[in-house]
């Protein structure tokens, strides 16, 4: 490739990123995975980012303002509302997590610890992938609502059984990490009503760059116990929802929706950097064997505990409840981190690697063949009666 200089280079990275996966949807292929091809692309034919500290930190910006906002995603009180309901389906999560994990644990001979961890990557569902991708899917609201409810509570769950899952180990840093975990949860409400009281009031509209700036500093110090970046963003999104300062409009700003935005802005990264990572024996046959092998096994078992809990602990009747189930398959985000924690910490195979990520991949495009789409808007005639 042709010795670009720095600013040209991120120039073309920039154009490349942000712009070409919005141009992708015109095919319903997800910006996610598109930015995925982008990097694992770049990684063979312009291998000028690998190593690059600015592509590292707007990739650490966007996962951690991914799952802040998963965080504030969480409506506590709806949650309670729901709650034997919500708790039966977890029941039967949680056991399907310890069964694949065993399973995985003895057929791949790898320890209990790194079997639990890589059943997580192959079950738990990417909340905020799952809720921007339904927008384009013929939805009710009562399935919207189940979608948003059931994959919430499954995040939740995921993030606290992998935190114990990485501290197994060394039960002397399981003790200091919980420590810190709780020093977190006693500080984040002190500090959020500080900002309240004392820098809100005389800095207006700063209450997003507030919150990923404490969800970045969250998610470094989770990383440096030896979990990973989602964990304290995810608490501090957790913490902020039960401040009404945070979860509504301020002087006219919808924190929500701009956070949303800036979320929308750097995730990309975050893909693009997961694809530089990818390396060419991504497509061996054992993994390409292994992938559609976890497809096979895995998509079936969710699928049937999803309509299970629909069918057997939901009082009112869900319908279409087939929507629900396939909605609730991508594991892109999830199955992200999991692959990275599993390839730099552990240093799996890359077989299996290769393998989870392929079935990241079928389980995130799967709704794209199975939903009814909604039609695009036609914007172009608007504007043209306008001028």
């Amino acid at each position: 490739m042709p010795n670009f200089n720095q600013e040209i280079t991120y120039l073309i990275l920039f154009s490349a990123v942000l712009f070409l996966p919005k141009l992708m949807r015109r095919f319903r292929l997800p910006s996610g995975i598109t930015c995925i091809i982008l990097g694992f692309l770049s990684s063979y034919f312009w291998n000028d980012f690998q190593e690059d500290q600015l592509l590292l930190l707007l990739s650490r910006l966007g996962i951690t303002s991914l799952f802040l906002f998963a965080g504030m995603e969480v409506d506590i009180e709806e949650l309670k509302r729901h709650g034997p309901s919500l708790r039966k389906h977890l029941s039967v999560d949680l056991l399907i997590i310890v069964f694949i994990g065993a399973f995985c644990s003895y057929f791949f001979h790898l320890s209990w610890q790194i079997g639990f961890i890589l059943a997580l990557g192959l079950l738990t569902p990417s909340t905020g992938f799952i809720l921007e991708s339904i927008k384009d899917f013929k939805i009710s609201e009562g399935q919207r609502y189940w979608i948003s409810s059931k994959s919430i509570s499954e995040e939740i769950l995921a993030v606290m059984v992998l935190f114990f899952a990485l501290q197994s180990d060394d039960f002397e840093q399981l003790g200091i990490s919980l420590v810190v975990l709780i020093v977190l949860l006693i500080a984040l409400p002190l500090i959020f009503k500080g900002f309240v009281r004392f820098v809100a009031p005389y800095a207006p509209k700063s209450e997003v760059a507030f919150l990923v700036l404490l969800a970045l500093i969250c998610g470094v110090v989770t990383k440096k116990i030896g979990t990973y970046y989602l964990v304290g963003a995810f608490i501090v999104g957790i913490i902020a929802r039960r401040f009404k300062h945070f979860s509504g409009k301020v002087e006219g700003v919808d924190i929500f929706t701009n956070l949303s935005v800036f979320f929308g802005i750097f995730i990309p990264f975050y893909f693009f950097k997961a694809g530089l990572s990818l390396s060419g024996n991504i497509f061996s046959k054992e993994g390409i064997l292994l992938g559609f092998g976890f497809s096979a096994i895995i998509i079936p078992i969710r699928y049937s505990a999803i309509y299970y809990s629909q069918k057997n602990f939901i009082k009112e009747k869900v319908e279409k409840p087939w929507k629900v189930g396939i909605s609730m398959m991508p594991t892109l985000i999830f199955g992200l981190v999991i692959a990275s924690i599993l390839k730099n910490r552990f240093g799996l195979s890359s077989d299996l690697v290769s393998g989870l990520f392929i079935y990241t991949i079928i389980t995130s495009i799967l709704p794209l063949f199975a939903m009814e789409k909604v039609p695009p808007r036609n914007y172009s005639s608007k504007i043209l009666k306008k001028n």
